[in-house]
């Protein structure tokens, strides 16, 4: 199903932080959800509802192990509704590094993601790469 922002609703990016725990195993995912609304506080309370809807607080994946969801924070929102020759932007952060890593340790910091093996505890099903 697709929508059309009417009037007087805009796109809203907002983007939350979840975490997932399995046994010992702790992931995160950032996730950015795309709002059409009249403002940020409804778009906020939109993607609340959504997550709740959409996101089990627990659930068995296939070797029986519960996992366990939840929402760390609401990272940021962002709103954008201007297109320029076929490109619209749909995210941006700055920020600064008060950590006061390298680059290259700033770069791997965020950029770091889970294996296809890594993630196997997160599956509902067996993966059939891995049987």
């Amino acid at each position: 199903m697709t929508h059309k922002s009417n009037g007087n609703s805009s796109s809203y990016y907002i983007k939350i932080l979840l975490k997932y725990t399995i046994q010992k195993y702790v992931f995160y995912e950032e996730s950015i959800f795309q709002v059409y609304a009249t403002s940020f506080d409804t778009a906020y309370q939109k993607v609340e509802s959504y997550v709740r809807l959409m996101r089990e607080p627990e659930r068995k994946n296939m070797y029986g192990n519960t996992v366990h969801c939840s929402i760390v924070d609401y990272l940021d929102c962002f709103q954008s509704d201007d297109m320029e020759n076929d490109v619209q932007e749909v995210y941006s952060r700055i920020f600064q590094n008060h950590f006061e890593f390298s680059e290259q340790e700033l770069v791997k910091l965020l950029g770091d993601t889970c294996t296809r093996k890594e993630m196997l505890p997160l599956r509902y099903f067996p993966d059939q790469k891995e049987i």
